[in-house]
């Protein structure tokens, strides 16, 4: 049994059943409740609700205080059709006088004193719209307390910023409903989404209550003008009648931030009112009063629904299976367009973030939740082995990291523990993957590729620790690692605004762009010295995201300004397939990774107001300078260098692949002049495939 139904079973056991019953007309039916207390608090449920928990059952939870002067207590109420079913009689006291309020207060007290809510796949589903914070975290500890649900039982539909830094400091982030990051998971949660009111037709219900009717939908329902007449008009009077008790019909009722409760998708605001309302309405007056027959509706409703696709805003939003109706719908459902300035169809994707359940910190003990698996048990184990003494957690965030679009949540290869600690007055961050490898000694062949390539010079991550998980059935035990978060950004995310004018922002500062070209040589040097390879895609993982960009604020230019770039990375590394000392391995090298830099740094420029030669000098500016100094550290050190022989498998011949890292990182310094040439023939190949059409890298 769910914890819902669980729910339900136990309030009428052990609560006080008050006597009677009411009934009310809602939706052009009858509607039958009973209600029970338990101490001061009452719950009202519909008759026959349990047989309905697949249908997104609505839910309200108040405050009596709210609703009558000097009451204590809360109120629980659970039906189906939409939230109107019940608020209205609770608001005008048919619910047994729980609530005495003047008609003209009711509006304002549903808006910001009553939270709405839905079962959705045996959680309740909590719209907070704008109710403000502090209500809905006593309402969730009520819910969690005293009705003795479990916290993977409770999602907070909206991600309320406030809300969301409250869950964050409770280390419950998990517990707000996380943005879907590929298309498949927008989907899928446009399909949760479904319900309906009374009749047959399906909306998508948003975060903010309000149910949303796609053309795709209305064009489905219209076939039943013809099919099935009588449930055709059935649901036009749903869309437009005015019901019992009800100001104005769905369509015409306002629900959040000039949405109403029924909204026709894919219009501008305003215009289904002003333009298809009015004509839906007219149909369903000329069917009330006989003027049409059968085939007078169905005309009508072709008419009406020509009419609807013609005010689409983009013609993609008739058909659901195209990706701007998917991700412009989610982003409704969801509550982001709210969020973001005007209508676009790309919904943020959060960071490619998704938290999981891990652990509150009570005087720093970690409190586990349920739903938290092993590994992040140890993650947050580990976590309190690195405080220093009389440091405790304050609170701590699981995150996985979304790589691959056809990785379950909790199955990926990365996560992030993001906390906070009574030592530091910012977060802090620590990233952990899982090995590439289960072969034995992996673990430890990395952590000595990081040693020699830190003490080389390269802008590794400070610090890395491998992880032991324990065996299970005689299994090898799986390793992981962690590591500190590299400060900075990786190219796609770097602020637009970092690259403007502090006057007008309309203007571009070249010489930022310049520098972060610098940058990219900077780093372009050192994915070529650690030689960084994936033989699967045939890759140097250069341009990838693995290089985060690191920006200051300049005091004597008054701007943000480039300042470093880090190698958060270690993936390839020593993976340069030939290591023979030859001639011709250099050149073929050169050849790869010179090729691949190029069609990176035209992908840059093409965003920016520079040539690519003005691009490419400063990379190369970049490129060369850290060669420099890593040929330099490798000079004075190098009986350091040639001296360390980590105990390793053989299998791994970390010793060769280590000599010829070393000897190819002198080649480079010696034969800089040539690269530079060889990397301009390159920029000239790739700017040239560029004027074709082309897209390929600039091959050898």
């Amino acid at each position: 049994m769910n914890a819902i139904r669980q729910f339900l079973s136990r309030v009428c056991q052990t609560g006080v059943r008050r006597p009677g019953c009411v009934r009310t007309v809602a939706m052009g039916r009858e509607r039958v409740f009973r209600a029970w207390d338990i101490g001061d608090d009452t719950f009202i449920f519909e008759k026959g609700i349990s047989t309905h928990l697949g249908e997104r059952p609505s839910v309200l939870v108040a405050e009596k205080r709210d609703l009558r002067h000097g009451k204590v207590g809360r109120v629980f109420t659970m039906t189906t059709g939409n939230h109107s079913v019940a608020a209205f009689p609770l608001l005008d006291g048919r619910f047994w006088k729980i609530s005495r309020l003047p008609s003209s207060r009711r509006g304002d007290v549903l808006m910001h004193c009553i939270l709405c809510a839905n079962v959705v796949s045996e959680t309740i589903e909590i719209s907070q719209r704008d109710v403000p914070s502090p209500k809905l975290y006593a309402a969730d500890g009520w819910l969690l307390g005293s009705l003795g649900f479990a916290m993977n039982d409770i999602v907070m539909g909206d991600r309320n910023e406030t809300t969301l830094a409250h869950y964050r400091e409770l280390g419950q982030e998990w517990r707000v409903k996380p943005l879907a990051w590929t298309e498949t998971e927008m989907k899928v949660a446009l399909a949760g989404s479904k319900k309906r009111i009374a009749t047959k037709l399906n909306y998508y219900h948003s975060a903010r209550g309000v149910h949303f009717l796609t053309f795709p939908e209305l064009r489905r329902f219209a076939s039943l003008a013809q099919d099935d007449p009588a449930e055709f008009v059935r649901g036009v009077k749903e869309l437009v009648s005015v019901y019992e008790g009800q100001p104005c019909s769905f369509c015409r009722m306002p629900k959040y931030r000039g949405h109403h409760e029924i909204e026709l998708f894919g219009m501008r605001r305003g215009v289904a009112l002003e333009r298809l309302i009015p004509e839906l309405e007219r149909l369903m007056e000329s069917v009330a009063l006989g003027r049409l027959g059968q085939l007078g509706v169905i005309q009508k409703t072709q008419e009406i629904l020509s009419l609807y696709e013609s005010l689409l805003t983009r013609p993609e939003f008739a058909d659901e299976t195209s990706g701007a109706f998917t991700e412009t719908l989610y982003m409704y459902i969801t509550g982001e367009i709210y969020a973001v300035a005007g209508e676009g169809s790309t919904p943020a994707f959060d960071d490619r973030r998704t938290a999981l359940p891990g652990a509150t910190y009570v005087g720093g003990r970690a409190v586990m939740h349920p739903g938290a698996d092993e590994r992040s048990e140890v993650l947050l184990s580990n976590l309190r082995g690195l405080m220093s003494k009389d440091e405790i957690v304050i609170y701590a965030n699981v995150y996985e990291i979304r790589q691959a679009e056809d990785v379950p949540i909790g199955k990926g290869k990365t996560r992030e523990i993001v906390y906070k600690t009574n030592r530091s007055p910012l977060e802090k961050s620590l990233i952990e993957k899982r090995l590439s490898s289960a072969r034995r000694g992996y673990g430890s062949y990395m952590l000595a590729r990081i040693g020699a390539l830190k003490a080389l010079g390269l802008t590794l991550s400070a610090n890395y620790m491998l992880l032991r998980r324990r065996p299970h059935k005689g299994r090898r035990p799986l390793d992981f690692y962690i590591r500190e978060r590299c400060e900075g950004e990786p190219m796609d995310s770097i602020p637009a605004n970092y690259f403007c004018n502090a006057d007008d922002a309309s203007v571009e500062e070249k010489d930022v762009v310049l520098g972060l070209a610098t940058l990219m040589g900077d780093a372009a040097a050192q994915n070529m010295a650690m030689k960084k390879y994936d033989p699967e895609t045939q890759s140097p993982l250069y341009g990838v995201g693995k290089e985060i960009y690191e920006f200051e604020y300049d005091i004597i230019r008054q701007r943000v300004v480039p300042k470093r770039v880090a190698t958060c990375s270690v993936r390839g590394s020593f993976g340069w397939p030939d290591i023979s000392f030859s001639d011709e391995n250099l050149l073929a090298l050169a050849n790869f990774y010179l090729g691949n830099f190029a069609h990176a740094l035209k992908i840059y420029q093409k965003r920016h107001a520079v040539t690519m030669a003005e691009v490419a000098e400063r990379f190369m500016d970049g490129f060369e300078y850290r060669t420099h100094a890593l040929a330099w550290q490798l000079s004075v050190m190098r009986e350091e260098f040639e001296g360390f022989r980590p105990s390793l498998p053989s299998v791994y011949d970390f010793e060769k692949k280590w000599a010829f890292v070393m000897w190819s990182l002198e080649r480079q310094e010696r034969r800089m002049p040539i690269l530079r040439r060889l990397f301009m023939e390159k920029v000239a190949l790739v700017e040239g495939e560029a004027s074709a059409g082309g897209e390929g890298v600039a091959k050898s």
